[in-house]
């Protein structure tokens, strides 16, 4: 009798997922993003919430619950209901933030990776007064002023300043680390010479050709199309293994049912195909690239075992 009603329960079970993936989305969506509006996570979110409510016909709300490196976001989209109604569109603290914090607002495995979107390469920037033209005369003036060459962030635990850590540590340099509230402001400290360096994406770009900041070198593995000018930072030598960026992609609570999880990630890679998509994603100083849920956990994981080496060796903590 026990086993008939167990078979019962999970026959039941399945109808009800296959019936919320038939129906999915019933409701209005909504996009997480654990970051202020008008940057460029905001900005990305909103590409796809714009994709998104086209393709499915249903209204696709952005809500900014920024806050905590960006778990405030997460730990609400963790906490919501596993419906496929809530998701987040998490970047580089989904894999960092679990050795940055001692205490975690959400679990971790709670949240299940969908799709990366989108990606971009960290720029070394240096205010253009620095007496420094060349990656090797930047970490020959870092060892002969120790202590003395700042890095902006947009915060701690952030993309630029896990680049700034990592480039200290491969090229054993000492760093003063200078978070601000946001990129805009650290950028303008650095045009303003406030600061002496500062890793971020692309669209700081036009600066260089105005003259207000010097370009160095990139942190992809090999030279990019955009700046095929700039060396790479193991190219231009002093150091080698300077390899970060930005990334962007979707999560939703692991409890979801697979069939709607399957239902999103359709959405998701139909939308990130489409080239208005991908033009409004360039213009952003970021490059398309898509990736299923597989090959995004895989890549996550290969993002936590080389930051969580980084912050361990730098010694860095947010509480």
């Amino acid at each position: 009798m026990y086993f008939r009603r167990a078979v019962v329960a999970l026959a039941a079970a399945c109808s009800l997922g296959t019936a919320a993936a038939a129906d999915f989305p019933d409701k209005m969506v909504k996009l997480i993003v654990p970051f202020s509006a008008g940057g460029n996570t905001d900005n990305l979110t909103r590409i796809f919430a714009e994709g998104l409510a086209a393709k499915w016909g249903q209204t696709v709300v952005v809500e900014n619950k920024p806050g905590a490196g960006a778990t405030i976001g997460a730990a609400h989209v963790a906490r919501s209901a596993p419906d496929g109604h809530t998701l987040l569109l998490g970047s580089v603290g989904m894999a960092t933030n679990q050795f940055l914090f001692k205490d975690m607002p959400y679990e971790p495995k709670s949240l299940t990776p969908l799709a990366l979107v989108a990606q971009g390469p960290n720029v070394l920037f240096v205010r253009p007064n620095l007496p420094v033209k060349s990656v090797p005369e930047l970490i020959k003036y870092a060892k002969e002023n120790p202590g003395g060459i700042t890095f902006a962030s947009s915060g701690v635990g952030t993309s630029p300043h896990l680049a700034a850590e990592l480039f200290a540590y491969r090229a054993d340099i000492n760093i003063i680390h200078v978070p601000y509230k946001g990129a805009n402001p650290a950028a303008n400290d650095l045009m303003g010479g406030q600061v002496d360096a500062f890793f971020s994406v692309l669209n700081l770009m036009p600066h260089v050709e105005q003259g207000r900041i010097r370009a160095l070198a990139v942190t992809s593995e090999a030279r990019i199309s955009e700046v095929p000018e700039l060396p790479t930072v193991d190219e231009a030598g002093g150091t080698n293994g300077v390899i970060s960026g930005t990334w962007f992609g979707f999560f939703v609570p692991s409890d979801t049912p697979d069939d709607v999880k399957k239902k999103i990630v359709e959405a998701l890679h139909e939308v990130a195909q489409e080239k208005s998509t991908q033009e409004k994603i360039a213009a952003l100083a970021l490059s398309p690239a898509y990736l299923g849920p597989e090959d995004f956990a895989g890549f996550i994981k290969r993002e936590e075992d080389r930051w969580s080496e980084v912050i361990e060796k730098q010694k860095i903590s947010i509480n």
